[in-house]
């Protein structure tokens, strides 16, 4: 009886991971074709802004607008992006050491250290980036946002209507 709580707490972790693991991004996916990258977008509206949140999946975002349907682009207010870090790195390292037994059997050491790392490859986003759009440029939804991502080109969502949505 008393490993119950402990099995109740481990099957209630289980399921957190495995909710965790599940998600894939935000609500809306890249109109097609699409790209490889599974990068996402949704998107609040408040009082006055349409706030945009995009998951770039570690790339940087380029560029962002707004198509209208005349073909003019809105571009936003304001952009946050997240912090960037670099996941990858080498290590370079020196030593040297000795030792001697002597007559008595102790052991006598020295040594020297001296170590170096270096970032390899791009710096990753450290979650997701937020566009802020002034809501009486851009109209009502639904909107056509076209994000430039680095590494992945440009991406085409359809927020607030159903061609991005899930089904």
């Amino acid at each position: 009886m008393r490993y119950r709580g402990a099995a109740v707490g481990a099957l209630f972790a289980g399921v957190l991971v495995l909710t965790g693991c599940g998600s894939s991004g935000l609500r809306y996916k890249p109109e097609p074709p699409g790209v490889s990258a599974p990068v996402s977008a949704d998107y609040t509206v408040l009082f006055d802004r349409v706030r945009v949140e995009i998951d770039t999946r570690g790339t940087r975002l380029l560029d962002a607008q707004i198509l209208k349907a005349d073909g003019t682009g809105i571009r936003p207010q304001t952009i946050e992006f997240p912090g960037y870090y670099n996941p990858t790195g080498v290590s370079f390292g020196f030593g040297m050491g000795r030792s001697s037994y002597g007559g008595g059997g102790g052991a006598i050491g020295t040594g020297v250290g001296f170590g170096t790392s270096m970032p390899v490859g791009d710096a990753v986003a450290d979650g997701n980036t937020v566009a802020y759009f002034v809501l009486d440029q851009v109209g009502p939804a639904p909107w056509r946002l076209r994000a430039d991502l680095s590494g992945i080109g440009p991406v085409i969502f359809v927020l607030g209507g159903s061609a991005g949505a899930p089904k």
